[in-house]
C-alpha cells in the first residue's frame, strides 16, 4: 500500500504546465514579502517546470507586483529565493500573492478554486495524521494489532484521497487546477489507469511539457512492465572504480536478480536496506543476486552512504537518469525482480511483499 501521507504532501508542493489559450487580457500579481529583509532584493517569477525566469520585480516596503498580457493560463512559481515561494496561477485579472501563507492566495477565478483545493488538501492531511496517532496511541502496547489497524487506516486514507481527487479533477478537467492533479495523482496509478485519468483530460492541457512528460514515462511503464524482457543500459563509470558497467552484466545471466533503484539522500531507500540485506544473506548464490543502482546523487555521496550503511550487495552507481527514464520511475525506492532469462517477474516491491516474492521464486 502506498504512503498516503507522502502523497499528500507531495501534493501540497506540486504544481503544472498550463491551460489552454485565451484571448489576450491584461493580468497583474500584487505580492507581499512579510519578511522585512527582503526589501531592496528581487523576486523572481518562474515556470514553474522548467524553472526558466519569466519575469523579475523589486521588493519596495514589503510589496512587489508582475504585469503583462496573459494570453496562455499557467501556474508559475514565485520567489525571491529557495526559503520562500508561492505558486500561483497566471490568468487574466489581479491575482493576491502572499508568499508567507498559501491561504492568502486567490484574487481570481482560478486562484480562488486552487486555494480552495490546497485548504482541502491540508485538511485531509491532517485527519489522516491525526488518525494515525490516535491509532499509535491506542495500540502502542500491541505490534500485531497496531500493524493491522495501521493497514485499515491507510487503505481508508487511500480511498479518501482517490475521492478526493476525483472529485476536484472532474471540476478542472481542461485548465491548470487539473493539470496538477493529474501530475500529483499519476505517481499512485497504474499505467492503464494513467492512460484512462489522461483521456479525461481537455485538449488544452495535454500538450504541456509536464503532461507529456508522464505520458512518456507511462509508455516506458508498459514496455517494462511485469512479463517483458528486460531493457539494457550502460554507465560508463558505473563501477565503484569508475569503469563502464551494463546491467547486463548482472540480470539475464541465469540469476534471479533484485534490483534496488536508489539514492543517499532518500531516507524510505535507506530504510528498507535491512529487508534488502535480509534476503541477501538468505538467497545470494548461483541462483540469487542483488544489484543496487544509485540514481539521482553525487557519487560521493553514494560511495560514503555504501560505507555508512555497510551495504554488502553489488552496485551500480552515478546512473542518475538513464534507468529512471527508461523504466519510466518517477519515485525511489523502486525495486524490480528479474527472472534468470531477464523477464520482469514484478516491480515496486517492498517491505514484507519483496520478502514474500523473493521467497516464492526461489522455492
Amino acid at each position: 500500500m502506498k504512503n498516503i501521507l507522502f502523497v499528500i504532501f507531495a501534493i501540497l508542493s506540486a504544481a503544472s504546465c498550463s491551460s489552454g489559450k485565451q484571448d489576450r487580457q491584461s493580468y497583474l500579481i500584487e505580492g507581499i514579502v512579510p519578511d522585512s529583509a527582503y526589501n531592496g532584493l528581487w523576486v523572481y517569477m518562474r515556470d514553474y517546470n522548467q524553472s526558466k525566469v519569466i519575469d523579475s520585480a523589486l521588493v519596495v516596503n514589503g510589496k512587489f507586483s508582475f504585469s503583462g498580457q496573459a494570453d496562455t493560463t499557467f501556474f508559475v512559481r514565485i520567489e525571491p529565493d529557495m526559503k520562500l515561494f508561492a505558486n500561483v496561477i497566471r490568468e487574466a485579472g489581479t491575482v493576491q500573492a502572499d508568499l508567507s501563507d498559501y491561504k492568502k492566495i486567490g484574487g481570481t477565478p482560478l486562484n480562488e478554486a486552487y486555494r480552495t483545493y490546497m485548504l482541502e488538501t491540508q485538511e485531509l492531511y491532517r485527519q489522516a495524521s491525526e488518525k494515525r496517532r490516535e491509532i499509535e496511541e491506542a495500540f502502542r502496547d500491541d505490534a500485531e494489532a497496531l500493524a493491522v489497524q495501521l493497514e485499515e487506516q491507510q487503505n481508508l486514507a487511500f480511498r479518501r484521497y482517490n475521492e478526493f481527487n476525483a472529485r476536484h479533477f472532474s471540476a478542472n478537467k481542461n485548465n491548470a487546477i487539473g493539470a496538477s492533479i493529474f501530475s500529483s495523482w499519476t505517481y499512485e496509478l497504474s499505467p492503464g489507469e494513467v492512460d484512462s485519468l489522461y483521456a479525461e483530460l481537455g485538449e488544452g492541457v495535454k500538450h504541456y511539457q509536464q503532461i507529456r512528460a508522464i505520458m512518456t514515462a507511462n509508455e516506458k511503464k508498459i514496455q517494462t512492465a511485469e512479463g517483458m524482457m528486460f531493457t539494457d543500459f550502460t554507465i560508463e563509470n558505473g563501477n565503484l572504480d569508475s569503469t563502464a558497467v551494463s546491467l547486463s552484466g548482472y540480470v539475464g545471466r541465469g540469476k534471479y536478480v533484485l534490483v534496488d533503484f536508489w539514492a543517499s539522500w532518500c531516507a524510505p531507500c535507506i530504510a528498507e536496506n535491512p529487508v534488502i540485506a535480509e534476503v541477501y544473506r538468505k538467497y545470494k548464490g548461483d541462483r540469487f543476486e542483488v544489484l543496487g543502482i544509485a540514481v539521482w546523487d553525487k557519487r560521493e555521496a553514494t560511495l560514503d552512504a555504501i560505507r555508512k550503511h555497510n551495504i554488502a550487495w553489488p552496485q551500480i552507481i552515478d546512473a542518475q537518469m538513464i534507468p529512471l527514464d527508461l523504466y519510466g520511475i518517477n519515485g525511489i525506492p523502486h525495486i524490480i525482480l528479474f527472472g534468470p532469462d531477464g523477464t520482469i517477474l514484478a516491480r515496486d516491491l517492498r517491505g514484507d511483499a519483496l520478502k514474500a516474492k523473493v521467497a516464492e521464486v526461489m522455492k
